[in-house]
């Protein structure tokens, strides 16, 4: 016999079948749509960035790269460490890798400082060129004082007497009726004292301060040049404390009609420490060394005045000479 609630139940049974399917259709397109903006956003909106090693780095970050590593080796002198780091880069060549940056820095007119790391550290590693040669600054030994010697005192003479010399005694002629007669006394020679020489000191030389490491630029020589090969030629020399030409210093020239930048050490033959420029008549320039400090007013140049070379011919500019050296011109 058929139970009457068949039918019902069945219709139960498929219900429930069909709110399941909804239920599991639901869950995975809700998981795809979360995956899907997960994804976006981890890798489009907002990405992780990988762990990037220097050999993987942009030329330019390279570059940068290089620059720190040259600027670690010229503060500690570390060779090994140096290597270490430039291996990291994998250049087939790192000591012409390191030397080819130095020899753009120079030609692109960059900072100095990093100019004289990259070269040092070059040289370092067997790397270096006529163009790097002048940012080479070799150390000048600091001057030992000589001690000044005393003066001798010289030995006073001791004064020799004159001996005595006897007078012979007269001997009485006899008479009739005998006269005593004296004796005189011998005389005694004074002697005769010799001068005491006194000697003279030697006056000691007053040793003039030499400045320090650290004292500021001036400018010790500034003098028009009456040069009819070289009219108008502007002739720059950076000295440290001892005299030394100092290569590599930057120099800003500015006028009113613009504005230059020099570099010494570009002409080693004349001295390491020129630089020269081409001035203009009528023009008034203005020179200051960069990346040293300092003392002082800026000097100005102008070469119009016709009394300050009235020999030259019509038409020949004077030169200029300036001289900054380390200690100078403390005023």
């Amino acid at each position: 016999m058929v139970s009457p609630d068949f039918p019902q139940r069945k219709r139960v049974s498929t219900q429930k079948s069909s709110d399941l399917g909804w239920w599991l259709g639901g869950f995975l397109f809700g998981f795809a749509v979360g995956l899907a903006l997960s994804l976006t956003y981890g890798w489009v909106l907002d990405p992780r960035p990988l762990p990037v090693r220097p050999a993987d780095l942009a030329r330019r970050d390279k570059e940068i790269y290089l620059r720190l590593i040259a600027s670690s080796f010229l503060y500690n002198r570390d060779k090994e460490r140096a290597k270490a780091r430039l291996d990291e880069l994998e250049y087939p060549d790192p000591a012409r890798a390191v030397a080819i940056l130095a020899e753009q820095d120079i030609d692109r007119g960059r900072d100095a400082r990093d100019i004289v790391a990259l070269v040092a550290l070059a040289d370092t590693l067997g790397q270096t060129s006529g163009k790097m040669a002048v940012f080479l600054a070799t150390p000048t030994p600091h001057p030992t004082a000589t001690p000044t010697l005393a003066p001798t005192p010289t030995p006073r003479p001791t004064s020799t007497p004159t001996p005595r010399t006897p007078i012979p005694t007269t001997t009485p002629t006899p008479t009739r009726t005998p006269t005593r007669t004296a004796t005189p006394l011998p005389t005694v020679a004074t002697p005769t004292r010799t001068p005491t020489a006194t000697s003279s000191p030697t006056p000691t030389r007053t040793p003039t301060p030499t400045p320090g490491p650290d004292a500021p630029y001036g400018v010790a020589q500034s003098v028009p040049l009456c040069d009819k090969t070289s009219g108008g030629l502007l002739r720059i020399y950076i000295r440290d404390r001892l005299g030394i030409g100092v290569p590599g210093v930057e120099i800003t020239l500015s006028w009113p009609g613009g504005k230059d930048k020099l570099f010494t050490g570009f002409k080693p033959d004349v001295d390491p420490g020129y630089a020269d420029f081409q001035m203009k008549p009528g023009e008034i320039y203005q020179i200051e060394p960069v990346g040293v400090g300092t003392a002082g007013r800026i000097p100005e140049i102008n070469i119009s005045p016709n009394d300050l070379c009235p020999d030259l011919p019509a038409g020949v500019a004077p030169s200029w000479q300036i001289v900054f050296q380390q200690g100078a011109g403390g005023s």
